[in-house]
């Protein structure tokens, strides 16, 4: 089973800045980064972050919230992108996640 929605595989292609726009912003989007490669970097420029995206990478964040980019590699790279889209959810008659909560209590909305 799976919890994710919606999977884009991508392979040696640079993603410009971006966000999102489909995804739902409470969940977060998990990338995954393979191959035979090197000078791979993620931006979030606005966090102002890079992070490394060496082959077996894993990055967690909100694609609907946080803008972000990987840069052209040297190599070859399979990137998958897992998420969520509130579409599929309306479709199906399935609510919405939620924001994710610490105190263990089920997020409403």
């Amino acid at each position: 089973a799976m919890v994710f929605n919606i999977l884009t595989v991508i392979c040696n292609w640079e993603t410009p800045n971006h966000r999102d726009h489909s995804s739902i912003p409470e969940c977060f989007n998990i990338l995954t980064s393979v191959g035979n490669y090197s000078n791979a970097w993620m931006s979030m420029p606005s966090l102002q972050l890079e992070f490394r995206y060496d082959p077996g990478c894993m990055i967690a964040f909100s694609g609907r919230i946080v803008r972000h980019g990987v840069h052209a590699v040297e190599g070859d790279r399979i990137g998958w992108a897992w998420y969520m889209r509130d579409a599929v959810h309306i479709y199906a008659g399935i609510p919405s996640c939620g924001w994710a909560r610490l105190d263990g209590k089920k997020s409403k909305g």
